[in-house]
This record gives structure tokens, C-alpha cells and sequence, in this order.
């Protein structure tokens, strides 16, 4: 399969692409020099309508990562821009030229809480797709209007979109991983991001399913996340301590259990998540807060 990776330089991308570099034709595209020399690669600013509906022509798939990856280093106004023009002007591309699948990487930010300026707790746990999007933040917003263009131009064209909604993102790159180490350490301050994170060898594994996904609905959504959060500690216990106001468990949600559930993706998709935080962080530390 002949496949675009957008945002391909940037830390999420390198390794996405080079994934599916194992399986596909990967072509990549950024603004940014490729870190690899041994693909093609299109140095596009996705701004920039025309040269977007140029370039981005016979493929198979697009797999749309490209926009900035968090409010808070950009203007607001900047982060909305960036993210919403540049997946329109992706999508325009395709419609033009008859490419019938995209893929947006999209975010569990959708949901409103790892931004938000109010309190905030879930309906119901673990959360699925059904839930309730609340984003507050220019970064959350973007992304809820990327997935509503991704709607809009499967109704008017026919193009398949899939929207995939991974949390954090944890990719073992040495500098990463002292960060995810103080996260585990300081996990009393992320309650807001509900403790979920994917790494970035099962998502990969969730893009090949998208790739591959021909179900009936030409437009969906869906979490893509760990089995478990990664704190090390038992997720009713986090629930009870920081979350009081939420009462409704559905379903599975013992041990370290995600806040947010994957199993849509796992049963369309096809999706199978097998890391978890003791991979990259090492089983001890991962596991430090059990007893409390």
C-alpha cells in the first residue's frame, strides 16, 4: 500500500513511519528535514492549499499527523489554525485526487480534561466513544473539529476516515523516558489526564488496522490507549481518591485498568495492545505505588 505519514519528523512520527515503512511504500512529509534518507519525501507546508492538492496525489492512504502537539507553547490561536487547516487542506487534497483513506491522529483531549480550566470528572468508566466531549482548550477543540471535517468529507465524497484518539503518546527515546519516570513518581499531579498514555509500537499496531478497515460505517472513532494506566496503582483507588463524583463503572475495570477503554478498536480494529509502562519506565518503578 502506497502510503503518506504527514508530520513525519516529529518524535510521535519518526517511529510511526518507520513501522509501516516495514510493511508499506511510505512516503513522508513535513516541513522539517526527513530523519531518514532512504524514503521520499515532500517538504510541504499544509497551510498552504495549493501546494497540498499538488503533491499529496496517488496514494492509497494518508495517515494525517502533522499540527502542533499541545497548547502549551503556541498561541491558542495559532494551535487551532494549525490543526484544522492543515486537516482541511489534507482532506481537500484526497477529495481531488480520489485517495480513499485518511487517517487522523487525533486525541483523547477531545474529551475536555487534560486542559480544562474547571473541575471536571467522567460520566462513567472506563470511558468509550459514547462519552460526552467537552474540550475547553484551542488543542482539544481542533482536534473535536478535525474529526467533524473527517465526517463531513466522508459524507460529501465518500472517503473512508478513521479518527484515532490515542492519549499520551510514550515512545522509548532515552530523553523520554526520564520524563515518564517522573511522571510515575509525581502521578498525583495528572489526574486530569486520567493516567492514560499508548505506546507508540501498539499504535502503530492500531494505524495497520486502520489501513486495513472496511467496515460498514465509512466514518469512525476510536480510543486507542494501553490496557493499563500507568501509575501502578489500582485504578478504583485512583477513582475513589480523585474522582469521587463518579459513581457509574462499566464494565471491566480492575487492577491498573485504563480510564479509557479501547475495546471499539479492538474489536473493529482488531487492535491489541501489549506494552505497558514497565516497558520503558522498568517494572519496579511502574509498580512503586501498589501498597497505597
Amino acid at each position: 500500500m502506497k502510503v503518506l505519514v504527514t508530520g513525519s519528523s516529529g518524535l510521535v512520527g519518526r517511529f510511526l513511519a518507520d513501522e509501516l515503512a516495514c510493511a508499506h511504500a511510505v512516503t513522508l512529509l513535513d516541513v522539517r528535514p526527513p530523519h531518514r534518507s532512504d524514503l521520499p519525501y515532500l517538504e510541504i507546508d499544509l497551510l498552504k492549499a495549493p501546494d497540498a492538492k499538488k503533491n499529496i496525489r496517488e496514494f492509497d492512504a494518508v495517515v494525517h499527523l502533522a499540527g502542533v502537539p499541545h497548547p502549551l507553547e503556541r498561541p491558542p490561536e495559532e494551535v487551532f489554525q494549525v490543526n484544522t487547516l492543515g486537516t482541511l487542506n489534507v482532506l481537500e487534497a484526497c477529495a481531488a485526487n480520489n485517495i480513499g483513506r485518511f487517517i487522523l491522529m487525533s486525541s483523547e483531549s477531545t474529551l475536555g480534561f487534560a486542559f480544562s480550566g474547571e473541575r471536571m470528572w467522567p460520566q462513567f468508566v472506563p470511558i468509550d466513544e459514547s462519552h460526552p466531549t467537552r474540550p475547553q482548550d484551542a488543542y482539544g477543540l481542533s482536534k473535536l473539529t478535525a474529526e467533524l471535517l473527517c465526517r463531513g468529507y466522508t459524507r460529501r465524497t465518500g472517503i473512508r476516515t478513521i479518527c484515532l484518539r490515542p492519549p499520551w503518546i510514550w515512545v522509548p527515546d532515552a530523553v523520554e523516558v526520564v520524563r515518564y519516570r517522573e511522571l510515575v513518581r509525581d502521578y498525583e499531579k495528572w489526574s486530569k489526564n486520567l493516567w492514560g498514555f499508548v505506546h507508540v509500537h501498539d499504535l502503530s499496531a492500531a494505524v495497520e488496522g486502520a489501513l486495513h478497515f472496511e467496515g460498514e460505517e465509512l466514518h469512525e472513532v476510536f480510543f486507542i490507549t494501553a490496557a493499563e494506566n500507568w501509575t501502578g496503582v489500582s485504578s478504583r483507588k485512583l477513582l475513589e481518591r480523585f474522582y469521587p463524583e463518579t459513581q457509574q463503572i462499566r464494565g471491566d475495570f480492575e487492577g491498573a485498568a485504563s480510564f479509557i477503554s479501547s475495546m471499539k478498536a479492538r474489536r473493529l480494529l482488531g487492535y491489541q495492545p501489549v506494552r505497558t509502562a514497565a516497558d520503558l519506565v522498568g517494572r519496579q518503578q511502574a509498580a512503586m505505588f501498589d501498597s497505597k
